[in-house]
């Protein structure tokens, strides 16, 4: 079944590796987008910097999203991310309303939403880029763009997105279009209120996938439910849709999309009145470690002839993750997934002990990690205090490492532990709720309650129904200011 189904939206300083991997705890079968990353960050640091764009083999399938407007630097970048990092897909992002990339002073460099008011431009980049790689190239974009919110409508209607699409696909010959329901206001709104003020219209995605029935369309923006998943996908022209921030805010939300989306029978505990969900709180994944992908060769192979390298780049799987999940059994609680991830984490760190040592007041990896799993207590009584608890861990580490306590000494686990537990009796039994089932917040909720509980803040109390905000404003390897807008 076609993993674009369902799509966990490209968003910047959120879909990092260490995100994606924890949400392949929750799903197995969503379809995973890194953040957007500028051409030229990949073509100067994928030798110096690799972890920019590295993951492991569980984190597939995923596409790469890429920003940029040189035809020729964008299929160089596209072939480095095919052939030495072995990504299933390669985006073009047409859609980012920042100012920081549309405005540029040169011509040549603005990129992003811009790009739609240059369809042949669009379609020289799509078509080099299909050109240097074998794996799919696709485009993400708006329903059009103004110059102001008072603009006039010459490129902001359906007449228009309909001649651009048809345009782009002749040029390029790309097939699947990623269609963020909103125009993009490139001046005059912040990249924030480029995605709450102009208005969702989701029937003109529906329209374009009508007219286009030979093309895939991707619906994007303001999908916040599973259900509003579904109900876009039941009309049977739309190839998939995606959702943005409603994911990373809840990952949780994404526990059920396996079988509702993708349908697969699965035989995981699914009620904490299960006689077998005791042994849910006990659950141990042995075959979890970093491997070498079996797929992957050293930087330094030989290569065979003039083809081109494959995988040069090293991917290291950390998961196991069985199909039948009998050894490694699929995490079915908040708190599984938290357990299992913070294994990792302690792995990660491990890595990093020279870099921790030297940074201590920072902790860069140990905050991008805390970052990764601060949705997992969304909805959950006296969920708020966990990211709180978390910074505060962060700070006593800083502490230990100044006072001159050995960073091996340090564990992700202990203190992810440690906030979970200090949740209290009614946080905890929520963490151990299989994540299927409605939490207390959403049961009061959908009686007629308030939906607040005490200890949570506005925004994480209504459980899967959180507003969704898709896609990133800006770039790896460019500024990031006020960048939080979807493409």
């Amino acid at each position: 079944m076609d993993s674009h189904k369902l799509s966990v939206a490209p968003m910047l300083d959120c879909t990092n590796s260490h995100f994606r991997r924890l949400v392949r705890l929750v799903s197995r079968r969503v379809h995973l987008w890194t953040e957007m990353v500028h051409q030229d960050a990949v073509i100067h640091a994928h030798e110096t910097q690799p972890s920019l764009l590295s993951h492991g083999d569980e984190e597939h399938p995923m596409t790469v999203q890429l920003g940029g407007a040189s035809p020729e630097r964008l299929a160089r970048a596209a072939a480095i991310c095919a052939d030495e990092y072995g990504y299933d897909e390669v985006n073009l992002n047409c859609g980012c309303p920042s100012a920081k990339v549309v405005a540029k002073p040169e011509l040549d460099k603005r990129f992003g939403a811009a790009l739609m008011l240059d369809a042949d431009l669009v379609g020289e980049c799509l078509r080099r880029m299909k050109e240097a790689v074998d794996v799919p190239v696709t485009l993400k974009h708006r329903l059009g763009v103004r110059a102001s919110q008072r603009d006039s409508d010459a490129y902001d209607s359906f007449d228009f997105v309909s001649s651009f699409v048809e345009d782009v696909h002749a040029a390029s010959g790309v097939e699947h279009f990623v269609v963020h329901a909103r125009c993009a206001v490139l001046g005059g709104l912040s990249t924030t209120a480029n995605r709450n003020v102009p208005p969702l219209r989701h029937g003109e995605v529906h329209r374009l996938a009508a007219e286009f029935p030979k093309l895939g369309f991707s619906l994007n923006g303001g999908v916040e439910t599973v259900d509003d998943a579904l109900a876009h996908l039941a009309g049977g022209k739309l190839r998939g849709v995606m959702m943005g921030r409603a994911a990373y805010r809840n990952p949780a939300i994404l526990a059920d999309v396996d079988r509702r989306i993708y349908g697969e029978n699965s035989d995981v505990v699914c009620s904490n009145r299960d006689p077998r969900f005791e042994h849910t709180r006990r659950r141990s994944w042995p075959d979890d470690g970093f491997a070498t992908s079996a797929t992957s060769v050293p930087a330094s192979a030989p290569r065979d002839g003039d083809a081109p390298p494959r995988f040069l780049r090293r991917r290291e799987t950390f998961f196991a993750l069985d199909s039948d999940g009998k050894k490694n059994p699929p995490c079915v609680t908040r708190r599984d997934v938290l357990r299992r991830f913070a294994v990792y984490g302690d792995a990660v760190l491990k890595r990093k002990l020279e870099e921790m040592r030297k940074h201590p007041k920072a902790l860069g990896e140990a905050r991008a990690l805390a970052k990764a799993v601060g949705g997992a207590t969304h909805g959950v009584r006296a969920g708020a205090t966990f990211k709180r608890r978390m910074e505060r861990g962060l700070g006593r580490w800083t502490e230990r490492l100044l006072s001159g306590e050995r960073a091996e000494s340090l564990s992700f686990a202990e203190l992810v532990d440690d906030c979970v537990e200090n949740l209290g009796a009614a946080g905890v039994e929520d963490m151990e709720t299989p994540m299927r089932e409605p939490l207390e917040s959403e049961r009061r909720r959908r009686a007629g309650g308030r939906g607040e509980t005490r200890g949570e803040t506005r925004g994480e109390t209504r459980g899967g129904d959180s507003k969704a905000v898709e896609t990133p404003g800006e770039t790896l390897g460019e500024t990031r200011t006020d960048a939080r807008e979807g493409s």
